[in-house]
């Protein structure tokens, strides 16, 4: 059961009206937006399936020459004035990447094409298969596919992403050897082994049952930690391949008795369950210092493969596409999540299915400018090749908000004026920026929505560094990380302030231990809490279900509303899986919040696992240092630290 926007809902949306990515679509945008969404793609895992198409030597030669075909035929239509351009249903197949200097050569690049908004141009790939030639070569670097660069009002629709070689190594586990401290594995069909290893921190594996779940509480050995790396892969007999971890604690993990019962089958491994093991990387799709840009109808099955949004005044529309592994096949791991950054405007993700991640589901943050050095109305940056975009993108009044880089506190603002490489001027004196850092409001995806998804068996967060934005009517499931709202203040940034969380069902999302599906920590750089605070923050009408610790977790909210919300079997899996670990035993935890509406949230607890709070009397809300905080109407005492 998914929670509705009720009129109820919406009455408690309206007072915070936030700007959405919506606002600043073109009207073709607009149009695409309100047509009907097909229904997700459904697909069932099984590793006895086929490993997709296969081509001959001849059919790919074949294939290579019509690739050459694509470009010139797009840009001669866009050239000539016409509306659309339609590629012929097909396959079409590209090499890898190259480079001129610095700049990265896209095997299938669009560049340069604008339309203004009531003429769009539209490259129609119903049908067509573009794919990608790629070498295994571990990562870095990484990969690119298809790139739009400088472009305005165009329109891809229907096309099919996939790379030639598998990507990563796959297989059923067919025997466990816990005093070696290795799994071996039935390749999947069309898995080819590297020859060695460079041991670097991507080199790990994603764990998963049998029928495709990914193990999401086992997660837990990722963060920070990262115990989910491999040594290497070496041959076995009759085909199979051994994979050796780095660490005992997999291994270890999955013979936890304590474990097991707290997650059952999906915390554990055994043989018949499976491995994707990764160790090559990619950008699928793309777009770059571009505005106004819409995906419709895409499918993207490169292995590890994700969509990246950088610079430009964004406002991109990304409508009924899937990121995944290619359906009815053997292949496990597909593409991967978005990273979205430096927008002007954030998009919009309507009807977006993504599984089977293995880095982050979606970033939404800019990046910080670092105050090298100040001079009258001057400051230089520390150089930083992922500013650029920001800096060639910048307009004159653009706001620059400075904050202290050792202790988070506000600076001031600024208006930008000009920018030589590095050294921006101002509109006023820079002498008290001096030890400090800059956000970027204007770029960093402010207005992002992403409505109506459906993302499943994913490895770790969503991370929010921007606002305002939406997360409304999606369904997230098996769920290794949450959605995180952080203003940490290295290299990505951004302060994710009026953001709304509403009608979404939240099923077994970030179920290890002491975790939470929705998480917020308001920080410096030092790590200390408190500075600057997460604003207007809105948890309304979701369903959360077998949460591993509370569901919501805040630190340094204010002015925020949580209300409507069900929790079904919180707390449970942390109780099991820690029984001798104090543990936040309430679904919903505040530390150092101020000025908070808790009203009308359900809890559903069968095991009694939830306990009240000795501040509030609630086992529903509890509180940590907290000041003006409302629970269902009534004022909670203020807690003491």
């Amino acid at each position: 059961m998914k929670p509705t926007l009720t009129l109820l809902t919406a009455l408690l949306l309206a007072p915070m009206g936030a700007v959405c990515a919506e606002d600043h679509l073109a009207p073709r945008q607009r149009e695409i937006l309100g047509t009907k969404s097909p229904p997700p793609v459904e697909t069932r895992f099984g590793f006895d399936l086929p490993e997709g198409p296969q081509f001959s030597d001849a059919e790919k030669e074949a294939q290579r020459e019509r690739g050459k075909e694509v470009v010139p035929l797009v840009t001669k239509a866009f050239a000539g004035g016409a509306d659309a351009v339609r590629i012929p249903p097909g396959d079409y197949r590209f090499g890898q990447e190259r480079y001129e200097g610095a700049k990265v050569i896209y095997p299938l690049a669009f560049e340069d094409m604008q339309r203004d908004a009531a003429h769009p141009f539209v490259i129609d790939a119903t049908g067509a298969t573009f794919w990608f030639d790629l070498d295994d070569a571990q990562m870095p670097p990484g990969h690119r596919c298809v790139g739009f660069r400088n472009c305005r009002n165009i329109v891809l629709r229907g096309a099919i992403l996939d790379r030639g070689t598998r990507g990563c190594i796959e297989g059923r586990i067919t025997r466990i050897d816990r005093a070696g401290n290795r799994f071996e594995i039935q390749p999947s069909p069309g898995v080819v082994a590297p020859a060695g290893y460079k041991g670097h921190e991507e080199q790990r594996l994603l764990p998963f049952k049998s029928d495709g779940r990914f193990c999401a509480p086992l997660y837990d050995l990722q963060p920070g930690i990262r115990k989910l790396r491999y040594k290497d892969i070496t041959s076995s007999a009759d085909g199979r391949h051994w994979v050796t971890m780095r660490d005992p604690d997999l291994m270890a993990r999955i013979h936890n008795a304590e474990w097991e019962r707290a997650y059952g089958d999906l915390g554990v491994l055994r043989v018949g369950d499976g491995l994707s093991c990764l160790y090559t990387t990619a950008s699928a799709i793309a777009l770059e210092d571009s505005a106004n840009l819409t995906l419709h109808g895409v499918s993207v099955y490169v292995a590890k493969g994700g969509p990246v949004e950088n610079g430009g005044d964004g406002a991109h529309l990304w409508k009924d596409c899937y990121f995944g592994p290619r359906p009815g096949t053997s292949q496990w791991k597909g593409a991967d999540g978005f990273l979205s950054r430096s927008l002007r405007h954030g998009s919009t993700f309507d009807n977006v299915t993504i599984r089977h991640t293995a880095d982050d589901l979606a970033n939404f943050h800019g990046i910080w400018g670092k105050v090298k050095s100040v001079s009258g109305k001057t400051v230089t940056f520390e150089t930083n090749a992922a500013l650029r975009p920001t800096l060639h993108n910048a307009r004159p009044g653009d706001r620059l908000r400075f904050i202290h880089r050792k202790t988070g506190a506000a600076l001031g603002e600024a208006r930008f004026v000009t920018a030589k490489d590095f050294v921006l001027t101002l509109d006023r004196d820079a002498a008290p920026f001096a030890e400090g850092q800059a956000a970027w409001p204007e770029h960093e995806c402010a207005g992002w929505t992403v409505q109506n998804c459906r993302w499943e068996d994913s490895f770790q967060r969503l991370l929010i560094m921007s606002g305002p934005g939406t997360v409304r009517g999606c369904t997230v499931t098996r769920w290794g990380g949450g959605i995180e709202l952080n203003t940490g203040m290295g290299l990505v940034g951004g302060i994710p302030s009026d953001i709304t969380i509403a009608g979404n069902t939240f099923i077994d999302v970030n179920p290890r231990p002491h975790n939470s599906p929705i998480g917020a920590r308001a920080h410096n750089a030092l790590g200390h809490d408190g500075v600057p605070p997460v604003e207007r923050l809105q948890i309304i009408s979701n369903i959360f279900i077998r949460a591993g610790g509370p569901a919501i977790n805040l630190t340094g909210a204010q002015a925020s509303r949580i209300a409507g919300n069900r929790f079904e079997s919180p707390l449970r899996a942390t109780v099991l899986a820690r029984p001798n670990e104090l543990v936040e035993r309430q679904p919903i935890v505040l530390h150092r919040c101020v000025s908070v509406e808790v009203a009308a949230n359900a809890l559903v607890d069968p095991g009694s696992h939830a306990l009240p709070s000795p501040t509030t009397g609630s086992a529903l809300l509890g509180l940590d240092d907290c000041q003006d905080i409302t629970l269902d109407g009534q004022q909670s005492p203020k807690d003491k630290p």
